[in-house]
């Protein structure tokens, strides 16, 4: 079973199609999202964001900051900042890098 994901910031929508499942970084640790979820709303923190398609692919994101908005039948992911990675590798990379630009004094995110 599926449901509709979209995963945007302000300026961008970065994803939006069906997924099987998808994996957020809440303030107090991932939490994972399944068709039929029940009703919910959290906040998102720094971390990656992983999407198994109704396709069988995986694609991973990282965000910092923003919410999740889950419904039975959708789930919006409304970050602050999203970075598409190509693969794990990549993805533990960009957060890295998302890491090193939110500890610059003065920097703005």
């Amino acid at each position: 079973m599926t449901f509709r994901l979209t995963i945007a910031t302000p300026d961008k929508t970065y994803f939006e199609g069906l997924a099987g499942e998808v994996t957020c970084p809440g303030l107090g640790g991932y939490f994972g999202v399944l068709s039929r979820h029940t009703q919910m709303v959290s906040a998102i923190g720094m971390g990656l964001v992983k999407v198994e398609t109704d396709r069988a692919e995986t694609l991973l994101f990282v965000v910092d900051g923003g919410l999740a908005d889950v419904g039975p039948e959708r789930v919006q992911i409304l970050a602050d900042r999203v970075v598409k990675a190509t693969n794990l590798a990549n993805a533990e990379e960009k957060l890295e890098e998302a890491k090193a630009l939110r500890s610059v004094p003065g920097k703005l995110r």
